[in-house]
């Protein structure tokens, strides 16, 4: 714990020490006072203190199904408590070594009594290794097809893509011998939220589901036929949800919705109540009346009380929701998929949203996530988002963070963690700070948290593991059965084109590009280089040095057409998962987002370019799918083979 706030290295390699300054707002984020020198000192001897005392680590990681044994500082009186409290899995007395038993996967505790104290210790049951493709599938290596939700809107059939349509379409892709169908986070960004804020990397809360999506009885606004119109899509949903609750409150089925309510308990109640306060008070929390801000007893009774009805509606919304993404993943495995959805956890919740304001989520407040400067950030980037505590995440045994990753695995095949970087360490920048430092985590316990979810839910883990990646991270994940990410557009040989990837990592998802980086065509054009130089964050020469490397990389391909060769490649890689961009298959130019941009580019509005039907008969496909058919790629049913 005394070691979680540390130095960096800049981006000409200088390290960088965190000013006092900074360590002690972002441990005041945490929970710990430490402004002055004589707190600080004082925080560390009582940490070292209880360390100390302690007769064992706050955290044991043992692999489930084998007994263990751990050594005492103290002797104790000892109890293993299953996962729930619902029973007592062992118990007795040791003086040097505990035996544990062999325990089944889960999150236990270990109560130990010294004396008069007692101290409790989180037992991590975790298997060898998370869920693998041949674990998921009984194959070797799988393919799918990547693509923005709210884009899935079958032309203009619909104002933004809904969970339906994504059954649809993923009906589509399993018959060319798909196996996944990979979307943006589909977490809850709110009913009422921040104007500017559309990215699915921004929400609300990560462990409900986002009611944008829910199919409803609406007509196309009319609009664009190629971007998403949110204000107007979004008014439209909202409308015809209300109109089917209203319906729903007369005859519908009262005793399902009862039994999705029941089991959400109090998470469900407390989520549903921010977005009836949201509607009253404005999207971000910290700018609401002070009796609701700090969750007075009373007045969220009171108010609860008086706006049952909009509370029962964001309840009703989310279990719309959940049958929606329920019935995709259903019709993705029917029609063939042996994996089906491939879903996405963002990285950290808004720090207004719903997520930083219920009890139970283990994130800081007063701090926010982002990076340290860069070539292309000099002066460093804060993310908006609110970062997970690591003493608070220790203090729950771990709990929030498993809920997290149960409620993305509940209806998904495989699951792709954002910045996993960020599971060994952070970038903190302390509210109102211009810079920041970052903190370390207990990778280890939370890879164990990631592969018992795995293991439970059959769900294959990838990690994106890009960027300023820290020594042994990718060792660890490999080590633990989480799959890492190739984008082959980093993958450069020395001759300017790219790397073999028929050598590349086994335990990897290999694609051409991401949401956030140029599509095949977008980077053989230049696209992104251009843009920047529009914008004038490149000058012509910089430009054009981009684009001379571009056009060198196009050489390498032997002439052949760059989306032909690139997904050729992607093929025939040594990744046991490869994933293809919609937009790629298109042959489009522009790429989903442009990191940094807000109005500058149309981010997170581009529709699909495939209508269903295209999907289901075009060209592209046909000759998409014959190519991962050839190299043993393809679930059994492609086109009625199985």
């Amino acid at each position: 714990m005394t070691d979680w706030i540390g130095t960096l290295a800049d981006f000409a390699g200088v390290e960088v020490h965190a000013s006092n300054e900074t360590r002690a707002a972002i441990l005041h984020a945490m929970g710990f006072d430490a402004a002055t020198e004589t707190e600080a000192r004082d925080l560390l001897q009582f940490l070292q203190d209880e360390d100390a005392q302690r007769p064992v680590a706050t955290e044991v990681i043992v692999l489930a199904g084998q007994a263990a044994e751990i050594d005492l500082r103290h002797p104790v009186e000892w109890a293993v408590e299953a996962e729930g409290g619902a029973a007592v899995l062992a118990n007795g007395a040791a003086s040097e070594r505990l035996q544990l038993p062999a325990l089944p996967l889960g999150i236990h505790r270990l109560i130990l009594k010294t004396g008069s104290r007692d101290w409790v210790t989180w037992i991590l049951a975790r298997p060898a290794e998370a869920v693998s493709v041949t674990d998921r599938t009984g194959a070797d290596k799988i393919w799918g097809v990547t693509a923005p939700l709210y884009g899935l809107t079958n032309q203009n059939a619909a104002p933004i893509g809904t969970y339906d349509l994504l059954a649809d379409y993923a009906a589509a892709l399993a018959a060319h011998g798909a196996d996944f169908i990979g979307v943006n986070p589909v977490h809850a960004m709110g009913h009422t939220r921040p104007d500017d804020v559309i990215s699915p990397y921004s929400p609300s809360h990560r462990e409900f589901l986002n009611a944008w999506h829910i199919a409803g009885t609406d007509t196309p606004s009319g609009g664009r036929p190629d971007l998403v119109d949110y204000p107007a899509a979004l008014a439209m949903r909202h409308k015809s949800l209300t109109t089917e609750f209203e319906a729903f409150n007369a005859y519908g089925d009262a005793a399902g919705f009862k039994q999705f309510a029941d089991a959400g308990g109090a998470g469900l109640e407390a989520y549903a109540l921010f977005e009836a306060l949201a509607d009253r008070f404005g999207a971000d929390w910290p700018d609401w009346p002070a009796t609701y801000k700090t969750k007075d007893t009373i007045a969220l009774a009171s108010f609860s009380a008086e706006n049952r009805y909009a509370i029962d509606f964001y309840k009703w919304s989310q279990w719309r929701a959940d049958q929606g993404v329920e019935r995709a993943q259903k019709r993705a495995t029917d029609a063939g998929m042996r994996v089906g959805l491939y879903l996405d956890l963002a990285v950290g919740p808004r720090a207004g949203g719903a997520e930083t304001w219920v009890d139970g989520s283990a994130l800081a407040s007063g701090a926010s996530l982002g990076a340290p400067p860069d070539a292309l950030a000099p002066s460093g980037q804060c993310w908006g988002l609110a970062p997970l505590s690591p003493a608070l995440c220790r203090a729950q045994g771990y709990a929030g963070f498993a809920r997290l990753l149960r409620s993305v695995m509940r209806h998904a095949g495989m699951i792709r963690i954002d910045h996993i970087l960020g599971l060994m360490r952070s970038f903190w920048i302390p509210d109102g700070a211009s810079s920041g430092a970052y903190v370390s985590y207990p990778f280890d316990a939370l890879l164990a948290v990631v592969a018992i979810e795995s293991a439970q839910s059959g769900v294959i883990v990838i990690g994106e593991d890009l960027g300023l990646v820290p020594d042994g991270l990718r060792e660890k994940l490999a080590a633990s059965g989480i799959y890492g990410l190739d984008v082959m557009q980093y993958m450069r040989s020395h001759d300017g084109g790219f790397e073999d990837m028929q050598h590349a990592r086994p335990k990897a998802i290999s694609t051409f590009a991401t949401h956030d980086t140029p599509t095949i065509t977008g980077f053989f054009a230049a696209e992104d280089a251009k843009f920047r130089l529009k914008l004038g964050a490149l000058d012509e020469a910089a430009c054009a040095d981009i684009a001379r490397d571009r056009d060198n990389a196009r050489s390498t391909l032997g002439g052949a057409e760059p989306v032909d060769a690139i997904l050729g490649r992607l093929a025939e890689a040594q990744s046991e998962i490869v994933a293809v961009q919609m937009d790629d298959i298109a042959h489009r130019p522009g790429q989903q987002n442009v990191p940094g941009t807000v109005d500058e580019y149309p981010n997170w509005r581009q529709k699909s370019p495939f209508a269903l039907s295209n999907v289901a008969a075009s060209a592209e496909f046909t000759k998409l799918s014959d190519v991962m058919y050839s190299h043993g790629r393809a679930n059994p049913r492609r086109n009625g083979d199985g």
